[in-house]
């Protein structure tokens, strides 16, 4: 069991593209009934598979940090969807998660207790729009992406996306809440700055952007006084030990 200390956050990802029905038959072996049965009103084999390999990282990972088997974790819901853990468990105490997923990538981060928000969308499916951008992202973000050229544009939306979201999951509220009351600007020298009329003790909240795989963005939010230390690690979606490969600051 790996030791996780106050200000960590640990975030585990999976690239799924490359894994085929033997790999997910494996990760089914952890999921409940519950799930199973979320993962077969899925439509398209991909979005199954992504499902499947998603829990069963989440299982294995919260694993990492509790003397619990994966597939003894149990799970409920806040008033939003959010998942929280079932504290049926002295053990498990206040760890905390958060899950996402989408095609060819899942991912989660654990952890000990800080709410905490993950979201990872691709960078191939922005298309240029000033209408999308408008609707849901703040003025500054909006004008901001304008001035991108088609090249990065697909990937800034991304980015600003999965910050966003990252942020209101983080906060128990998912898309239910507005994606435009928190704004984010980054570049290398500043970093992720941001900004919003929702945030409660700004300084307390600590951001991260990760590549985890080629056309892919994975945004972190986390609510902690110290500054965090975000350590990535990846699994080879075959349920064997989680190997880590490095650690970003």
């Amino acid at each position: 069991m790996d030791l996780l200390g106050e200000s960590d956050v640990c975030v585990w990802y999976c690239s799924t593209t490359s894994l085929g029905d033997e790999a997910v038959k494996l990760a089914d072996r952890y999921l409940s009934t519950e799930e199973r049965s979320r993962r077969d009103r899925r439509h398209f084999a991909a979005d199954r598979r992504d499902f499947t390999i998603a829990h069963d990282l989440l299982r294995r990972a919260l694993s990492q940090y509790k003397e619990i088997p994966p597939a003894d974790w149990r799970f409920t819901t806040n008033d939003h969807g959010k998942p929280l853990l079932d504290g049926i468990d002295p053990q498990i105490g206040t760890l905390s998660f958060s899950l996402s997923h989408t095609r060819g990538c899942v991912a989660c981060a654990i952890t000990p207790d800080a709410p905490v928000g993950v979201d990872v969308e691709r960078t191939d499916r922005s298309p240029r729009g000033n209408d999308l951008a408008d609707s849901y992202f703040s003025e500054d973000e909006a004008a901001w992406l304008r001035q991108c050229s088609d090249e990065i544009y697909a990937t800034r939306f991304a980015e600003l996306w999965t910050l966003k979201e990252a942020y209101l999951k983080a906060i128990g509220v998912g898309l239910s809440g507005p994606l435009d009351s928190i704004s984010f600007r980054f570049d290398a020298q500043v970093g992720i700055d941001f900004a919003g009329t929702s945030i409660v003790q700004p300084r307390e909240w600590h951001f991260a952007l990760i590549e985890p795989c080629p056309g892919v963005r994975l945004g972190v939010a986390v609510r902690s006084v110290d500054q965090p230390h975000f350590f990535t690690y990846q699994d080879g979606g075959k349920g064997g030990p989680l190997a880590p490969i490095r650690v970003s600051a």
